[in-house]
């Protein structure tokens, strides 16, 4: 998501995922509380509707469908946005595992993300932020620590500030590198190097349309976002999603 300043909103979800062959369905809910222009807290689920594995090999033409039966709750995020200052802020994140929605991302994640806000103009906001991620070990395993920057734009269309209604257009890349090998607990120390480094990009675009509605303002929005990809190779990964956003101002 774009990099912003705290608010209060409420936004549902309906996204479908393309990873690795596999197609999902989720439902998304998410919310933020701001009882200031400097501090919120916010929350991030999703629950997984179903999961199948399309098989293609064109040489014998065989075509398959596999009900991966995988449905439930996804990986969830929590955390604390903090903005002492109007271009500068902190993001301090949790990223609880999934449960049965999800077979990746099985290990809680801790990160924090100090962060900065430049308004362009009146209609249009840049944000910037380093990230640094570190793992909590399961069943003998340490997932290797992972930093990465994140850029984006907000532009706002037609826009007026008086009651919040309009276009806004929003476009966010993301870059990160595992910094260290993940360990195999279990091994020896001179054998328990995984050899697991990465580096990867995601980016997103945001199109959505917001109304007055009774003091506050209703956004309706569609997105794109490339999930998962290589620095110099094919993306791996897309995810196309619509979402309503109730905000209160």
């Amino acid at each position: 998501l774009p990099i912003r300043i705290p608010e209060s909103s409420v936004t549902v979800g309906l996204l479908g995922e393309l990873r690795d062959d596999v197609y999902s369905a989720d439902l998304n809910l998410a919310g933020e509380y701001a009882p200031c222009n400097c501090f919120s807290v916010y929350g991030d689920f999703s629950y997984r509707l179903a999961s199948y594995e399309w098989d293609v090999t064109l040489h014998d033409q065989r075509h398959e469908a596999l009900d991966l039966r995988v449905n439930g709750l996804n990986e969830s995020y929590m955390g604390v946005k903090l903005v002492p200052y109007t271009f500068f802020g902190v993001d301090v994140s949790w990223r609880l595992p999934p449960r049965e929605g999800s077979r990746v991302n099985l290990y809680h994640r801790l990160g924090v993300s100090p962060f900065g806000l430049y308004e362009f103009s009146c209609n249009m906001t840049l944000g910037a932020s380093i990230e640094y991620f570190t793992y909590l070990e399961k069943q003998n395993f340490q997932q290797g620590d992972e930093m990465g920057a994140k850029g984006s734009i907000s532009w706002k269309f037609l826009w007026d500030r008086d009651d919040y209604s309009g276009w806004k257009f929003d476009y966010v890349f993301l870059y990160r590198f595992r910094i260290q090998e993940s360990e195999n607990l279990n091994m020896e120390r001179p054998y328990r190097k995984m050899d697991d480094l990465y580096r990867g990009f995601r980016m997103r675009v945001d199109a959505a349309r917001y109304f007055a509605l009774y003091g506050n303002s209703l956004g309706v929005s569609l997105f794109y976002e490339m999930n998962r990809g290589n620095l110099f190779g094919m993306e791996t990964g897309h995810t196309l999603g619509l979402y309503a956003k109730f905000m209160f101002l």
